[in-house]
């Protein structure tokens, strides 16, 4: 709660009080609280809770404002030394009507935007750049994620795995640049990209008990610094809130456009539902007269989706032809499911302390089965199709391996367990406050494949094929095959039968893991001189970090059959595939390739074989104990903090400047390698079981520590020119430590890729600061336009990807002859990314009748690096319409991204694989529609990717098409209750 201390200790007095919220039932947060004829001003806090004083002795009257309400003035009687309470509500107002007395009409389109209120209320009252959007804000989502709610969020855009929203991009920069906290405490972080294992994944978290998402764009000196793009907040729901108890529920059912009533076969054989159950339940209630407030939350999703994708590999030659050199055809039938729980509690032992907790539970599994099946005729740099062969008609000749029809299945199940629990015990008297704040959060990304019952990959090949292939345009999906040549690609057992094709079973089961702890003490004094506020804050922090994984590990098998013939050519080796699945791409014309017949791999059936007759495999067993070896990471960190602010109130202007500390000392996890010659001197070579545990000192680690300490600024200021027009300026320093991979990984080699990627483990962190201006018109009653513009200067920018000498890493480069050497590097000087975002929501409550439930809002976001970045898309926008008339609520949204690069900054448009690849600009849209069909139930819809937008990669030209993959629209249906 916001407090103003006393001017004067002669005859004042204090108040106490609620605001009250008759429209959306809720006791609320931020609203302003004056004393008419005085300096004295405040905020409403948790639970609708104002305190004030050095209030004149007397009586006084009260002025309390909201955004979308009608400003309400109340006169309050105070003793000298005395606190007198004071409960206000604020009605809803009145659009159009002489008696300025709200119809049912009315109240229903102020709550309708309830939740925009709050966001604008607490943008306002807030010192740092900062963006709140409610959680029901867009209205009903599909999967409850929190990545499908936030694409829509000005300034923002997303990246997408496959299907799936997975990651923010604050300001274009890499996920990793931003932190999410869930009511202040930092959320753990493990993803199936490890070597970027800092960022936060959507994969994590669910948007389930919570009531609003807060973006920092600058962060303050009670923030963690590690945060340069900006923290994400997701405040939950509590039971203080409310009046009286509530009970929510929701329940529905998740289609997807390839969805069907029947059950169909999938890749194991069996039959599955394409349609899934969803539901959501919420309860809060207040006990103990009045002490004890209990908020509980939980929600289970799941959907069907068929994620099909074919993708046309360019080779740029030599001899300056540009042709495709393989094509891949990939049915992915996807499972997913997400369940989540959220408990808020909080107890009064006084008014004035308070002790509350909040936890959070989520657990994300999915089961993918993606058939990468590939038709091969050359490499990047050489080409086995005819010489009048075309980006549109190829004619290919039997030439041995070199034109095949192979396999590369990626199959697997993860699950991403994640938990957060943070109590917090917090004093708020007259002008003191004092909070002690812990914390602990786990995630988990599991991957499992054979204790699922299935082999990850099961690679087959057809080898010394001949065939033709057409299509009418370099941007068509639907090619028409015909076999010239070889053996008929149509039967399965004709599959491993000529040439030996290696190591071709893998299991690949890996657990990544981050627990993180936290301690914090904050201090919060209040005190005035003359008619200027101050408020003076300090706070003391400890966090410890450990992430650890072995993803990369996996284990490989060469399969050899019964007769165990090392050939892998006879009969008895050819890999089981399915009895009633198709391989089939169902989301696009794919020309005739359906009617080919080709074989769909049996991973289950494999692993069946496997558990029967382990003795028909053959075990990589060096390369096998060398990857154990290599991926047996750990990182530790133990990062301590201080930090002092202070904030001034002075008429229409507000300050804030703070200094934060943080010392940061890491251990991380290293193997104890001997080099090559002492091995050889030793007598043993590295190609033997005995030579490698030697080499690595029979697996022997040891920690690699280091420290290091820095000092963060942070401020701004705020002016109201008018009641309407607010400016601010803001700017804070950051840091961003280096990957894990980085601290605490080892050199990975990519044969296929002929890539060997080296940790840099002399990489520093990253220093920034970010420069915020912003200037905000507020819109009656609840809307804004907003023009902002921001700069980050990044010192020491850390870029991954970057080619290096071989020389520079360690390596002989005749080692690895041919092999492109990668690392991760720090750019010398300044790097600079600039942005401009422009942003309008209203509701357009001054049309006459019925359209004064319309309501629209949009945002436009430009960026303007001073070099080129990956993966960055340079424009954003986002879109929507809300229209609220008695019993009917719509909203339909929309978000668009420019194209951006997809290859790392090396290649050029001559890099023989593909050139440059960038992904096409791309635009989703997403509808909610709701019914009341009583004061009690709701009849609801959403529809996610509603027009089935594909996603598009292409290879230096537009059409020249790379990747197209297209997944489906989701649509969730169901009925919603309140009790």
């Amino acid at each position: 709660s916001g407090e103003a201390a006393a001017q004067s200790p002669v005859a004042a007095g204090a108040l106490r009080g609620r605001v009250f919220d008759t429209a959306t039932g809720e006791f609320i947060r931020n609203a302003e609280v004056r004393v008419e004829g005085t300096s004295l001003i405040a905020y409403s806090g948790d639970g609708g809770v104002f305190r004030l004083s050095g209030v004149p002795a007397g009586e006084v009257v009260v002025i309390v404002r909201y955004a979308g309400l009608q400003e309400a003035r109340v006169v309050a009687s105070v003793g000298a030394g005395q606190t007198a309470v004071v409960d206000v509500e604020l009605q809803a107002p009145s659009y159009g009507a002489a008696d300025d007395v709200a119809s049912v009409s009315d109240i229903v389109v102020t709550a309708a935007r309830g939740g925009q209120a709050k966001a604008l209320m607490e943008r306002r009252v807030a010192m740092n750049a900062k963006n709140v959007v409610p959680a029901d804000n867009f209205g009903a989502l599909t999967m409850g994620d929190v990545g499908e709610f936030m694409k829509s969020m000005p300034g923002l855009s997303i990246d997408y795995t496959e299907v799936d929203a997975t990651a923010v991009r604050i300001g274009g920069l890499p996920p990793k640049y931003s932190t999410f906290t869930m009511d202040g405490a930092r959320m753990a972080t493990a993803t199936s990209n490890n070597n970027s294992g800092r960022q936060n994944s959507f994969e994590q978290m669910s948007i389930t008990g919570i009531e609003t998402i807060e973006l920092n764009h600058t962060l303050l000196a009670s923030m963690d610094a590690d945060s340069p793009g900006g923290s994400i907040n997701l405040r939950s729901k509590y039971a203080f809130q409310l009046p009286e108890r509530q009970l929510r529920f929701q329940l529905g059912g998740v289609a997807t456009s390839d969805s069907a009533l029947s059950r169909h076969y999938m890749p194991d054989d069996k039959k599955h539902a394409s349609l899934y159950p969803s539901a959501q339940f919420s309860y809060a209630d207040v006990f103990m007269d009045g002490r004890l407030g209990v908020a509980f939350s939980a929600s289970h999703n799941a959907n069907y989706v068929q994620q099909d994708r074919i993708q046309t590999d360019w080779s740029y030659l030599a001899d300056g032809r540009v042709l495709p050199y393989q094509v891949m055809w990939r049915p992915g039938p996807k499972l997913t499911s997400r369940t989540a729980a959220n408990l808020a509690l909080d107890y009064k032992f006084t008014e004035d302390l308070i002790f509350s907790l909040r936890s959070n539970y989520s657990f994300y599994d999915v089961e993918y089965f993606n058939q990468y099946t590939y038709l091969t005729f050359g490499t990047t740099t050489t080409s086995y199709a005819t010489p009048e062969s075309t980006g549109t008609h190829i004619v290919v000749n039997p030439d041995g391996r070199n034109t095949r029809l192979h396999t590369g299945y990626s199959h697997r199940y993860a699950g991403t367990p994640t938990y957060l629990i943070a109590p917090k015990l917090e004093y708020k008297g007259e002008t003191w406050e004092a909070a002690l704040r812990a914390s602990y959060s786990s995630a988990e990304f599991n991957f499992r494949d054979t204790s699922k019952g299935f082999f990850q990959r099961t690679d087959n090949h057809l080898t010394g094929i001949g065939f033709e292939m057409e299509r009418d345009s370099t941007e068509s999906n639907a090619w028409y095959l015909r076999q010239t040549a070889g053996r008929s690609w149509s039967d399965p057992m004709n599959f491993n039968r000529d040439i030996s094709i290696g190591n071709n079973i893998r299991t690949a089961e890996s657990d990544a893991i981050n627990d993180m702890y936290a301690l914090n003490l904050d201090v919060k004094k209040r005190l005035s001189l003359g008619d200027v506020h101050f408020t003076l804050m300090g706070g003391l922090g400890a966090r410890s970090n450990d992430w650890r994984t072995d993803e990369g590990s996996y284990q490989q098998f060469k399969y050899v059959g019964s007769t165990g013939d090392l050939t892998q050519t006879s009969a008895e080796a050819v890999i089981p595939w399915t009895q009633k699945y198709r391989f089939e791409m169902i989301g696009f014309d794919a020309g005739n390739m359906n009617a080919q017949g080709w074989r769909a791999d049996s991973h289950y059936g494999m692993y069946d074989i496997y558990r029967e007759h382990p003795e028909y495999f053959v075990a990589d067993e060096i390369g096998n104990l060398k990857r154990r070896l290599d991926n047996n990471k750990r990182v530790k960190e133990d990062i301590t903090s201080a930090y002092v602010e202070a904030q001034a109130d002075a008429g229409r202007a507000r300050f804030d400047l703070g200094l934060r500390y943080e010392k940061t000392e890491t251990a991380s996890r290293v193997a104890m390698i001997r080099p090559l010659k002492e091995v050889t001197d030793a007598g043993y070579s590295v190609n033997t079981i005995e030579g490698l545990l030697y080499q690595y000192n029979d697996g022997t680690y040891q920690d690699r520590k280091g420290d290091y300490d820095d000092w963060f600024w942070s401020g701004g200021v705020k002016y109201d020119f008018t009641d309407k027009l607010v400016g601010q300026l803001s700017f804070s320093q950051a840091i961003l430590r280096p990957d894990y991979g980085n601290l605490g990984g080892v050199v990975s080699i990519n044969d296929d890729t002929m890539i060997v990627t080296v940790p840099n483990p002399e990489l520093k962190p990253e220093r920034s600061t970010k420069y915020y201006a912003s200037l905000q018109y507020y819109l009656a009653p609840a809307g804004i336009i907003g023009l902002s513009a921001y700069q980050l200067d990044m010192n020491d920018m850390q870029v991954t990807g970057m080619t290096v000498n071989p020389e520079d890493v360690g390596f002989d480069p005749a080692e690895y002859a041919g092999y492109t050497f990668r690392s991760a590097q720090n750019l010398d000087g300044t790097s600079t990314n600039r942005g401009v975002v422009l942003e309008y929501n209203q509701q357009l409550t001054f049309l006459p009748g019925a359209w004064r439930g319309l309501g629209l809002h949009g945002s436009v976001t430009y960026l303007d690096p001073d070099g080129e970045r990956q993966g960055t898309p340079k424009q954003a926008a986002n879109w929507g319409v809300r229209y609220n008339i008695g019993r009917f609520d719509f909203q339909l949204n929309g978000n668009w991204q420019s194209k951006y690069r997809v290859s790392g900054l090396n290649n050029t448009p001559t890099t023989p694989n593909n050139g440059i690849l960038y992904h096409s600009p791309r635009e989703l849209w997403n509808v909610s529609v709701n019914y009341k069909l009583n004061d009690r139930f709701d009849l609801m819809l959403a529809g996610r990717n509603i027009f089935n937008a594909p996603d598009i990669i292409y290879s230096n030209e537009r059409e020249r098409v790379q990747q197209y993959t297209v997944y489906g629209s989701m649509w969730n249906i169901g009925i919603k209750g309140v009790f």
